[in-house]
């Protein structure tokens, strides 16, 4: 049976954990996704109805080979469909199919996916599972057998795993118990740097220009949208700063449970690197500032636009997306924050007052009665996407031409992607 070590990127949304990702992809013992996967949702809790970075999610129990173990891992069970409708394009759940990879926002990477190859695979090593993490090194023994006909899979030791809200894992116990020699990874995005590229996201998409950085939405128009909840995502920041503070608290924080700075990351990518290898268990290579996708250059996922290797670069925008009055309110929220997370990797939150975190006392007090806690997190997080209501701007006027101008602009890719099979890129963030 094929035995993976997994490294679990579990970080919440815009936190830089798809960086990390692109860099261990250069490694030659680690396999890595070219799309988020996290563990299965929890419907347990409540009937999940939307996705976001605090629902929970949970390792599913294995009891016996009568289960319907697509079900229970969240594969789809025939080749996947998907919408390329405008304004309805979503992604493929398998994160690649003929020359489309999730990760792949900029990039013309030429690639496929034989859907019969990985059922024929899966099927053969899932019968010889006995328990869950069994089942999931099928699936990655799978899913890289049939991604461009196994032309990644070499003797690997490890896969990474990357999870926009994998932080919030109601039942982490469970991994460190089942995912024998695993790690868990978390990446602390500095407070602007998150709050800016929310707002990025949330400006585009009311624009009307989503995920494609063209054409370019002008950053006047970034930086007057004011309908987001700015003190809803620093909450959410917050939030789950806490819960990593709590989790070092229980599992420490130089070894199994490891957490770094993005900022070091971008700025010391070298030592960043040499240290977090090190902690997986593995030898540094040089090819490890490199960040790739498919044995490509991989052109980030930034809504900025594309950038080249590691960028230290994006800062720059924020003083362009952000007014005064942000800059301003982010500080007084998170001011006793200031100069306490180190650039050291790993960071060690333990060594910073309870005092400073968000709701420390009352998540510590539930940490460990799953409902409430997860239930806690779900409500918490639920409020980054809440609107503010309010009179009708004037750039409302601006926004509506602009989203007819870029539906003019896409009209090639949309008939690429409705008439030529493989082409065209699709546009769903």
């Amino acid at each position: 049976m094929i035995d993976y070590k997994t490294i679990y990127i579990a970080g919440i949304n815009r936190s830089g954990g798809s960086l990390l990702a692109r860099l261990l992809d250069n490694h030659s013992k680690i396999l890595s996704y070219p799309t988020e996967l996290g563990f299965p949702n929890d419907n347990s809790f409540y009937e999940i109805i939307d996705s976001y970075a605090g629902i929970p999610q949970s390792i599913p129990k294995y009891k016996n080979k009568s289960e319907n173990i697509y079900k229970l891992l969240n594969i789809p069970a025939a080749k996947p469909t998907y919408s390329t409708a405008w304004g309805k394009e979503t992604s493929d759940p398998l994160g690649v199919r003929e020359n489309y990879l999730e990760k792949d926002f900029y990039g013309t990477i030429k690639t496929n996916f034989d859907y019969s190859i990985f059922k024929d695979c899966f099927d053969t090593f899932s019968s010889k599972a006995t328990n869950i993490k069994e089942l999931y090194d099928a699936r990655h023994h799978a899913y890289f057998s049939a991604w461009d006909n196994g032309r990644y899979l070499e003797n690997q030791t490890h896969v990474v795993m990357q999870d926009s809200g994998g932080i919030y894992l109601t039942n982490i116990e469970d991994y460190y118990e089942q995912f024998i020699g695993s790690k868990i990874i978390y990446p602390i995005r500095d407070v602007i740097g998150y709050v800016a590229t929310e707002k990025v996201r949330y400006a585009r998409r009311y624009y009307g220009s989503r995920r494609f950085a063209w054409p370019q939405l002008p950053n006047y128009f970034v930086k007057r949208y004011d309908h987001y909840d700015l003190d809803a995502q620093v909450k959410g920041w917050m939030c789950a700063l806490t819960r990593v503070r709590l989790l070092q608290e229980k599992y420490g924080y130089n070894d199994k449970f490891i957490v770094y700075n993005h900022n070091a990351l971008t700025g010391k990518p070298k030592t960043t690197m040499m240290s977090i290898i090190k902690k997986i268990g593995l030898d540094y290579e040089t090819t490890l500032t490199n960040p790739t996708i498919a044995g490509n250059n991989w052109l980030g996922n930034s809504h900025y636009g594309p950038t080249k290797g590691i960028s230290n670069d994006i800062k720059k925008n924020y003083q362009k997306v952000l007014r005064n009055e942000e800059f301003d309110r982010i500080n007084e929220l998170t001011r006793e924050f200031s100069d306490l997370i180190d650039d050291d990797t790993p960071v060690n939150l333990l060594d910073i007052p309870d005092k400073v975190f968000y709701d420390y006392s009352f998540q510590k007090r539930y940490f460990d009665d799953k409902d409430k806690i997860t239930l806690y997190y779900a409500l918490t997080n639920s409020t980054k996407r809440r609107y503010n209501i309010s009179k009708i701007p004037a750039y409302s006027l601006f926004a509506i031409i602009f989203s007819f101008l870029v539906r003019i602009m896409h009209l090639p890719r949309m008939i690429k992607l409705k008439y030529f099979k493989g082409k065209g890129k699709q546009n769903y963030t």
